[in-house]
């Protein structure tokens, strides 16, 4: 089985390279790769969740891939929990459900064969929401339900591990309480891989029997947390699920280039309608 992991599209209304980008991306899964199913991890859109645009137009996009897709949401498609959420843009149950009614549930399983795939909205967690609280009964339900010797795949936005011991500002991963519960839960199931977003590179780290995987962006390479590691390239995670062993591997797009935000103007452009907006 042949599963294909996606992040950090950040689509817009506006078109220009990060549609350009995904473009060539969707061509060359339908045709080359042709993977068996695709999960988005989040930031669809290009900044702003309340973008119905660019969340429109996201969602024409994401129709070009011919395989099965799956989707969860980042930050920037319903908000982020906590006090120092970035740009003030905090999750919200108006944001969640804008986001599902163009892409879907945002929490999900998906049976196959070979693996059972899972997915959470990592941007409840800590939120305090009632949307939380029934993600986490839905949670313990679903894995209490599990076939027994089925490898498990979670995927969610950000990394359920802490990604460093130094503050970066906003919440970049999964914050301790909430990862701790999650991984209590997961002690119960087969879990051989978990892949995120949000940061804008690839690794892959032994995590017991599982593999903890941050999938590339698409869009563009990220500035401002260079002290993490992990490669600094725009990409997509080819995972392969053979008799019960899950692996994953980087691959490269070819045509798609290696674009920075200096080389997509929309970016600046939300930025200042956002700021507009707020005052």
């Amino acid at each position: 089985m042949k599963i294909v992991q996606i992040s950090d599209t950040h689509l817009t209304a506006a078109g220009g390279p990060t549609e350009e980008g995904f473009r060539i991306l969707a061509r060359h899964l339908n045709s080359d790769v042709r993977p068996d199913v695709v999960v988005h991890s989040g930031d669809i859109q290009v900044l702003h969740p309340d973008d119905a645009a660019d969340r429109s137009r996201s969602r024409e996009l994401l129709d070009l891939i011919d395989a099965p897709l799956l989707v969860v949401p980042g930050n920037h498609d319903v908000g982020m929990p906590g006090l120092d959420a970035w740009a003030g843009l905090v999750v919200t149950d108006a944001r969640v459900a804008a986001h599902e009614a163009a892409f879907g549930p945002d929490h999900w399983r998906h049976d196959t064969d070979e693996a059972v795939l899972l997915g959470i909205d990592s941007e409840l967690l800590g939120s305090g929401l009632q949307r939380e609280a029934d993600q986490w009964r839905w949670i313990e339900q679903t894995l209490a339900a599990l076939p027994a010797g089925k490898p498990v795949l979670l995927f969610l936005h950000k990394p359920l591990w802490a990604v460093s011991d130094e503050p970066v500002g906003h919440q970049v991963d999964v914050g301790p309480v909430a990862r701790d519960r999650l991984l209590g839960l997961l002690e119960r199931t087969e879990l051989r891989a978990v892949g995120c977003g949000h940061l804008h590179r690839y690794r892959r780290v032994e995590r017991g029997a599982a593999i903890e995987v941050w999938a590339p962006a698409t869009a563009f390479l990220s500035a401002g947390i260079d002290e993490i590691e992990g490669r600094h390239e725009l990409g997509f995670v080819e995972y392969t699920v053979t008799d019960g062993a899950v692996s994953a591997e980087f691959r490269l797009v070819p045509g798609m280039p290696q674009l920075s935000t200096d080389d997509v103007p929309e970016i600046a452009r939300a930025i200042e309608a956002m700021t507009a907006a707020a005052v």
